[in-house]
């Protein structure tokens, strides 16, 4: 509601702004037509030898004889003098022309308003005395419609009329910077509401999603740290005897251990770069010494009932690269962890790391159910979890793929991913070293 009265504020102030364009053209090009009436007729009268002679009766000067055609007259205003010399040079045979008078309209009209604007200018002659009461022919203009019109008596028994053809165009082209401003305006408030409103329904979508996404966190956290306390508990009953069963459970508690804090370390890295921005603090290793430490966390696991096999490949068999360590691990243990998460009973995971120069390339394959194209183009995005989560099945925040593309972003690379529904998926990550 708000947006729709401030909108339609804006085009009342551009309805008033055109009106003042319009209204101020209007009355500047009457008084260029009232100056170039009385142009012709002091140049209609220069060109005669017939003169006006003005008496002032009061001083008891004597009235001259009535000429031929011609009658004296008592002046009331300065007008009636112009519309006697009209009278004059009609007697004597050099009325003025629709021409003549157009002709000065246009140059005063082209030096007033630097332009001349597209008209028809018509002498209309009466028979009879034009009369005070005559109606809007004796001195105005008349604005609206198609035309407007400017009436301008000049005579006691002529007036002209002057209608101004299509209007709008040379409205806009006077008032053009008012206008340009006006519609900039329009757009920048109709932009600032838009921008607005999508920012209050990305809020709302936010708000919406806080919920599911305290939910899921609670669960997702929740499973680890049970298991970790149901193992400190059977550490403190059962497993004080039984030495063989010690190792296994702490192999299980230290997993579950790892699962947590790369959780949280998702949640703590995004959290960050959403503040100041993710920044890589490289320093130089081994790439299958780094790999395989990673690698050996999650081969030794139990997966029942899945079964997960890890297969790493190097080209060439060792080398060093640049990188931040802890980010790119946590990189690593998102893809690995999806890759674990979205395959079936048996999982076949395929690392593979190559460089060539100065670049680096790291793919991690699976033969999982894959994503569609449309979960590809998107899966990157912030909060962002493919189709198969729609019903919560698996578990996670849809913040993992959108760190590993910031972090990959942060060392000058970038990552890509291939799919096909049932065929698994192929994630590749590419930066300079």
């Amino acid at each position: 509601m708000g947006i729709i009265c401030l909108l339609a504020l804006q085009w009342v102030w551009w309805r008033n702004a055109y009106r003042a364009v319009e209204m101020d053209v209007m009355s500047r090009s009457h008084e260029c037509l009232k100056i170039a009436i009385d142009k012709a007729i002091m140049y209609q009268m220069d060109s005669t030898s017939k003169g006006i002679k003005i008496v002032n009766t009061l001083a008891g000067d004597k009235i001259p004889k009535r000429s031929k055609g011609f009658k004296p007259r008592v002046f009331n205003s300065a007008y009636e003098i112009g519309y006697t010399m009209e009278e004059c040079i009609n007697i004597v045979h050099r009325p003025l022309t629709d021409s003549i008078i157009d002709t000065r309209y246009c140059k005063i009209l082209n030096k007033e308003l630097g332009f001349i604007p597209k008209h028809i200018l018509k002498i209309h002659r009466v028979q009879n005395q034009i009369s005070k009461n005559y109606g809007p022919k004796l001195s105005r203009y008349t604005l609206g419609g198609k035309c407007d019109t400017i009436y301008q008596q000049f005579g006691y028994k002529a007036y002209m009329v002057v209608v101004f053809q299509s209007p709008i165009s040379f409205y806009l082209k006077k008032g053009a910077y008012i206008f340009v401003i006006s519609i900039i305006l329009m757009f920048l408030i109709g932009y600032i509401l838009v921008f607005q409103f999508i920012n209050m329904l990305r809020d709302r979508k936010f708000a919406d999603f806080i919920v599911d996404y305290t939910r899921m966190m609670t669960h997702d956290l929740r499973t680890p740290v049970t298991g970790v306390q149901m193992i400190f508990k059977m550490f403190g009953k059962e497993l004080r005897e039984q030495p063989e069963k010690q190792e296994k459970f702490i192999n299980e508690g230290l997993t579950l251990s790892k699962k947590i804090l790369l959780n949280l370390d998702n949640i703590l890295y995004m959290a960050k770069s959403e503040q100041r921005g993710l920044q890589a603090h490289v320093t130089e290793v081994s790439m299958r010494e780094f790999m395989e430490r990673i690698v050996e966390m999650y081969r030794f696991r139990n997966y029942n009932p899945k079964t997960v096999s890890l297969v790493t490949h190097y080209e060439p068999e060792d080398f060093k690269c640049r990188m931040d360590v802890g980010l790119m691990e946590n990189v690593m243990c998102n893809l690995i962890e999806n890759a674990i998460k979205f395959t079936p009973k048996e999982a076949l995971i395929s690392i593979i790391s190559s460089s060539a120069g100065n670049q680096v390339v790291i793919k991690v394959q699976d033969n999982g159910q894959g994503m569609s194209i449309e979960d590809q183009k998107r899966i990157f995005g912030l909060f962002e979890r493919g189709s198969a989560n729609k019903n919560n099945d698996f578990p996670g925040f849809g913040i993992g793929l959108h760190f590993v593309e910031r972090v990959v972003k942060a060392h000058g690379g970038k990552v890509t991913v291939q799919s096909e529904l049932g065929k698994g998926t192929e994630f590749t990550i590419r930066y300079t070293s």
